[in-house]
């Protein structure tokens, strides 16, 4: 502390600006560090400068273990992300590639040694866009939160680090008009003669009805089983998500967190439709199928469709309803989309769409205009 510019209070450990007369607070465990300011404001009540203290005294040293180096924790933390939190395998892929790529042995000092500033200035350096510094971000915030919660660190560097302004890319939806004239559009083709055209359409209109209703993501909806549904509740366990890893022998995965594992409400609309598609496997193509088969299993290659498939399928139906060319995932946000326009809080619907928190709802949906939203339909089982 440098006396030429604070000068002591009777107060152990708070000292004042000379000049300015604001108060810093002086902090030695559980690490050495000091407090000048609170929300960028400086400190000039001594009764909250005597309450800091106090409080950061509260932090007992024998309560944090012993951290080891950047790389160190990290490497524990990915372990944990994978066998403990089991995140879905795109995702642990996801930080791992982010990891290699711009963390990995670019940190030389324990992670309790480095602060705001350090990190702030590290991620300002990396040679890469706005949007892969936003995903590094969050990786870290992630990784940090993780040290706070086993106890590593007392306080997460990157709590006031903060992302990068980057324009949100357009976010795709139908207008209720759409997903109506795009399902008509499909139900035509269950009248074929041509089997092959017929199950093209059965597949795509499970596919649809299926993700528009529930706002699950497409991986969860593919990871689906015909036993996920239960008739007498009416309702739909969502556990699984398909597996991306080409390495793995099984086909489905983990759903994204742990917290994404759910059992929601269905109708008896979406009901009747899964089980229309069933007996069509099974009577009129002779498949197989049991409670275990995979609602969107391919039984020519005895493999689930491939995410290739499944677009191919979709494009062209949604070129032949002359609709706006969508991603299967986007049909996640028209449910989202037609909630809102319902009227719908975003905590009435976070959870079903797997949502940890109520924050990553409003954060990803909250900028839906409200000429959008009374655009958009006012129930799922009106356009089915």
């Amino acid at each position: 502390m440098n006396l030429k510019v604070y000068k002591k209070t009777r107060y152990q450990n708070i000292y004042q600006h000379i000049k300015n007369k604001n108060y810093i607070i002086s902090i030695s465990k559980p690490e050495k560090t000091s407090i000048a300011e609170i929300d960028g404001a400086k400190i000039y009540d001594i009764d909250e400068a005597i309450n800091i203290r106090d409080n950061a005294r509260k932090k007992k040293k024998t309560d944090i273990k012993k951290a080891g180096s950047f790389d160190e924790m990290f490497e524990k933390y990915m372990i944990y992300c994978q066998k403990i939190e089991r995140l879905a395998y795109n995702t642990n892929l996801k930080k791992e590639k982010l990891y290699n790529s711009f963390l990995k042995n670019k940190i030389n000092k324990n992670i309790n040694k480095t602060n705001e500033l350090f990190w702030s200035s590290f991620v300002d350096g990396l040679n890469t866009t706005l949007k892969q510094k936003n995903e590094i971000i969050k990786c870290l915030k992630a990784f940090f939160n993780w040290c706070k919660e086993q106890k590593y660190i007392t306080d997460s560097p990157m709590d006031n680090v903060n992302r990068y302004k980057v324009s949100k890319p357009e976010m795709k939806y139908w207008m209720p008009e759409e997903l109506k004239q795009f399902l008509e559009c499909v139900k035509l083709d269950l009248n074929s003669t041509n089997k092959s055209i017929k199950a093209k359409a059965y597949l795509v209109k499970t596919l649809v009805e299926i993700t528009f209703t529930l706002g699950d993501r497409i991986g969860e909806t593919r990871a689906l089983t015909f036993g996920s549904i239960n008739n007498a509740k009416k309702t739909l366990n969502i556990f699984h998500s398909i597996n991306y890893d080409r390495n793995s022998n099984d086909f489905v995965s983990n759903t994204k967190t742990y917290e994404s594992e759910r059992t929601i409400d269905i109708t008896d609309k979406l009901i009747g439709s899964i089980n229309n598609y069933r007996v069509f496997l099974k009577n009129e193509l002779g498949y197989n199928v049991s409670d275990d088969t995979l609602i969107f299993f391919n039984h020519l290659t005895k493999m689930p469709y491939t995410d290739s498939t499944l677009r191919k399928h979709f494009y062209y139906y949604c070129k032949k309803a002359n609709v706006t060319k969508i991603r299967m995932y986007d049909l996640r946000h028209t449910y989202v989309a037609n909630m809102m326009s319902e009227g719908k809080e975003a905590y009435l619907f976070s959870k079903r769409i797997g949502h940890k928190n109520i924050s990553t709802t409003i954060d990803i949906y909250g900028h839906l205009s409200n000429k959008a939203r009374k655009e958009l339909a006012q129930a799922t089982d009106k356009y089915l």
